[in-house]
């Protein structure tokens, strides 16, 4: 697959997503929220393009990477196009009038090319280790996300003043309801930093309350998804994110995209330190 087929790729994906929630059908969006999830090192555009070639794919690299797990790629197997860089040095020399010397400077180029990666159901071979699930016990996620919250300069205090809402947060403090259990702390906690994180600059934020809420919430169910906590957020009403601009729709998609996944680095990369599998990340492809 060329490179350019491979954007031709991306962009029929965008393109069905689209029409996927123009028509009210937003189980298509909430399956890409889920690869946002599942391939958090991954570009926007590259889980995008996972999704869309191989809706049930968990775990995905290359092929060379899943000879060093000990597994090998069956045969007949059609590998999974993503778009990763490639970065080109070359030495240039500039002339120095005032001394009458040549310079010798590196510079860089960044370009792009077709890899293919395979998902774990595609091989065959040494059983791999399984990832860190927390089944409804976020464990030790709770308190690296709290380190995360205080980390960006934003307290975090629990009340019971804050009426019939589980959180709230504004201008760098986020209080939460007392009483929660672990789980509706750590959904709720990525809630409201999400709101932090992304809406803070009011001159650079959704302008419909309706739009930021539905960032939020959908950060917090990437984050919950990716860790295995069971949400009920996979019943929101995701089309709220779109209103007839695409662009705008591929904005949010970016902006959950990068805060999902700036959480999940603080939150769970200890937990895979080590692990090849699915830690290839690539540059984003243009949709």
């Amino acid at each position: 697959m060329r490179t350019s087929h491979a954007r031709k790729v991306s962009e029929q994906a965008f393109n069905e997503l689209v029409e996927a929630v123009e028509e009210g059908k937003s189980h298509k969006l909430v399956e890409y929220l889920k690869a946002m999830g599942r391939f958090h090192n991954y570009s926007l555009g590259n889980a995008i393009l996972i999704a869309f070639q191989k809706p049930d794919a968990t775990r995905v690299a290359g092929f060379r990477t899943w000879q060093k797990l000990g597994r090998h790629v069956m045969r007949n197997e059609k590998g999974i196009a993503i778009m990763a860089p490639i970065v080109w040095r070359r030495k240039v020399t500039h002339a120095d009038d005032e001394e009458d010397k040549q310079e010798h400077k590196e510079e860089t180029a960044l370009a792009f090319k077709t890899a293919y990666m395979f998902d774990v159901s595609q091989t065959d071979g040494k059983p791999l280790p399984d990832f860190a699930r927390v089944n409804g016990d976020p464990g030790v996620y709770i308190e690296r996300l709290r380190e995360y919250v205080t980390s960006r300069g934003i307290m975090l205090e629990y009340s019971d003043a804050i009426g019939s809402a589980e959180g709230v947060s504004s201008d760098g403090l986020i209080r939460l309801k007392k009483g929660l259990t672990a789980a509706e702390e750590l959904s709720v906690l990525t809630h409201e930093v999400a709101h932090e994180v992304l809406h803070a600059d009011r001159n650079n934020m959704p302008k419909e309350k309706k739009v930021r809420e539905t960032e939020a919430e959908a950060v917090a169910f990437v984050v919950c998804h990716c860790i295995g906590l069971d949400t009920n957020s996979a019943s929101s009403d995701y089309i709220q994110l779109y209103n007839g601009d695409r662009e705008t729709l591929m904005k949010s998609l970016e902006r959950i995209q990068s805060t999902a996944a700036e959480i999940l680095a603080v939150v769970m990369d200890k937990e895979s330190e080590g692990e090849t599998a699915g830690g290839e990340s690539c540059v984003a492809v243009a949709a």
